[in-house]
């Protein structure tokens, strides 16, 4: 199995408060740190997906919003004009990506669209000759 991850990543400005306020490289990286904690939890889902179908491979683009002062990655969901995966799939990384948070958290809201490529191991579906 093979998996390469992509982050595209837009904060926008709010009132200054006493939080951490990061720059849009900084925010990318921690908001990526965070997500990348749920490494395994994809695996897994990507494992169930190989399991019904050994050649199975595609995009999940999940997009969320990490909230100002609490760091609360919320409203997650998968991209489904841009995801090429299967449902079941899909919805199993949004599960994985459930509850987690930004700490410390910034005095920014986050807008976020992050994407898992999967790609089947090579020969994956064919024949034994």
């Amino acid at each position: 199995m093979k998996t390469s991850i992509a982050i595209a990543f837009l904060a926008s400005m709010s009132a200054a408060c006493s939080f951490m306020a990061r720059d849009t490289e900084t925010y990318k990286n921690d908001t990526r740190t965070v997500l990348e904690a749920k490494n395994s939890a994809v695996v897994g889902c990507y494992d169930t997906a190989l399991a019904a179908n050994p050649s199975q491979s595609g995009n999940v683009v999940v997009t969320f919003v990490v909230e100002k002062k609490t760091g609360a990655i919320t409203n997650v969901s998968a991209d489904p004009n841009q995801s090429t995966a299967p449902e079941a799939l899909q919805q199993c990384v949004v599960t994985a990506l459930e509850g987690l948070t930004l700490d410390p958290a910034d005095q920014r809201e986050g807008q976020a669209t992050f994407t898992w490529t999967f790609t089947a191991p090579a020969g994956a579906g064919k024949p034994a000759a």
